[in-house]
């Protein structure tokens, strides 16, 4: 069991078989930094022997930049012909321009190399816990300033870090590796979700799975329409600028501003000329050849550019906030704009050319509740990852002074 503790030169939160207080040191008495070296591009065209890795390998997952799998490998000769000793899995790794990057250790090999634009930090304590500990550290102090941060080891040297026995540090980084593992059981959870509503998503909108009738029916087949025939084009700007402007997203739909720090400041007799979007409403947007068209779950106003479609006829709305995502239909609308210009508004004339599916009422809403119960336990999958990343931060910021 983890104790709180009242000691300010302790951490708040503690192992309760440890006390005492921590020793300050610097990262240069607790480990070495070593820089990268560089390859030709010819000595890098190998398939097998020591991974060496670049800045161009190093890809985000969450706030962090990891390296996942080496493209170039070098073998011994051109190894020795530098003289230069591969880097222990057991380092953290930084870039010397940009964000710092956290290799983990099962993911690479033994040793590996890194280029020039990088480097090594091996610590002679415990490697999990120093990993975890710079999570804490906001590294910008530390930073040259540039038109991007960088970063270079006679810097990194200064910085103070507090550490208790090694018997502490390795209990807290395993008990921090739980509560990663936690994380990433969760991560993995999501995206499998997200895959399987993906895959019944073709499937369904394919027609390949059908549904049956509540009385074990058939349903009767789907109907095509045009955009026109079930969508109107609506231009309502009778408002007295008082409903919150949306902002039209790929991420969050057609959304308030305000609830996603979306900065545009815009004049009394811009906001005039707006729209009125109400709930339900669906926003052809400009990248709507990218990302589909929108949805909206809040009334308010958006700019004049953007085309407001409301239903002519009946119909289930969740079912074509679900369509008109896909990705066959946004190869729908690639194939009808081919020549489009990135910047350049998709027309309610090239909609309307675009056959829609439209089944039965009952098949629509069927289909609708099947994917948004999909949709509600990847949501409860992203709050329970949430909340463990938010109880990881907290314990990192009660763990470590």
């Amino acid at each position: 069991m983890i104790e709180m503790s009242e000691v300010a030169q302790v951490p708040q939160l503690r192992f309760p078989e440890f006390n005492g207080d921590l020793e300050e040191k610097k990262l240069d008495d607790v480990g070495s930094f070593k820089s990268g070296t560089g390859f030709t591009e010819a000595e890098q065209g190998g398939k097998s022997g020591v991974p060496f890795f670049k800045v161009s390998d190093m890809n985000l997952e969450g706030n962090q930049k990891v390296m996942v799998s080496a493209n170039n490998y070098v073998n011994d000769e051109q190894i020795a012909r530098l003289n230069y000793k591969p880097i222990n899995k057991k380092s953290v790794i930084f870039a010397k321009v940009g964000a710092a990057v956290f290799l983990e250790r099962k993911r690479i090999a033994d040793s590996f190399l890194i280029d020039n634009n990088m480097m090594a930090f091996t610590p002679t304590e415990d490697i999990d816990f120093i990993r975890q500990w710079f999570d804490t550290v906001r590294l910008s102090k530390y930073a040259q300033v540039g038109a991007l941060p960088s970063y270079n080891a006679s810097d990194l040297k200064t910085i103070k870090i507090n550490l208790p026995s090694l018997p502490e540090q390795t209990k807290i980084a395993n008990f921090l590796a739980a509560v990663d593992t936690k994380i990433e059981q969760l991560s993995k959870k999501q995206a499998l979700l997200g895959e399987y509503k993906k895959g019944l998503m073709q499937q369904i909108f394919s027609q390949a799975t059908r549904f049956k009738a509540d009385d074990g029916s058939e349903f009767p087949d789907w109907e095509e329409k045009n955009g026109n025939e079930i969508f109107d084009n609506i231009s309502n700007k009778n408002h007295d600028s008082d409903l919150p402007i949306l902002a039209i997203t790929q991420e969050h739909g057609a959304i308030p501003r305000d609830l996603i720090n979306y900065k545009m400041i815009v004049s009394d007799k811009s906001v005039s000329s707006y729209k009125v979007v109400e709930t339900g409403d669906f926003i052809i947007s400009l990248r709507s050849f990218q990302g589909g068209i929108e949805y909206s779950n809040y009334k308010g106003i958006c700019s004049p550019a953007y085309i407001i479609l409301r239903p002519a006829i009946e119909i289930e709305k969740k079912f074509y906030k679900y369509y008109l995502k896909t990705y066959r239909y946004i190869q729908d609308l690639n194939r009808k704009l081919e020549g489009i210009r990135d910047g350049k508004m998709v027309s309610y004339k090239y909609f309307s050319e675009i056959k829609l599916p439209y089944p039965s009422i009952s098949e629509q809403a069927k289909i609708a509740n099947f994917l948004s119960s999909i949709d509600n336990k990847i949501e409860q999958v992203g709050k329970q990852l949430r909340e463990s990343k938010q109880f990881k931060k907290a314990l990192l910021q009660q763990m470590f002074v």
